[in-house]
């Protein structure tokens, strides 16, 4: 099996800084309105990084944190919707 490594690009960087920034934002946001925004943007930035890293078998660490980070940000999202959405009503 042939090891896949392909170079880090300014884009991937760029992407990677944004899901960290989200899933701090996440955190600190207590607005369920805006939890609720950050929580649909989780599937937006785990769809970009699809669409910009190019393999999952990439051994590049950039692709491995990143897929790390955004799987993270999805069920911290969700969590945190359903928290902050659910019995109000």
């Amino acid at each position: 099996m042939t090891k896949i490594h392909y170079p880090t690009t300014h884009l991937k960087i760029l992407v990677d800084v944004m899901t960290w920034v989200l899933l701090i934002a996440i955190f600190v946001i207590k607005d369920p309105i805006t939890v609720a925004f950050l929580a649909f943007s989780s599937l937006i930035t785990i769809m970009l990084h699809f669409n910009i890293f190019e393999d999952t078998r990439d051994t590049n660490p950039l692709a491995k944190i990143d897929l790390g980070v955004q799987v993270a940000f999805i069920v911290v999202g969700v969590i945190k919707a359903f928290m902050y959405g659910g019995g109000r009503y």
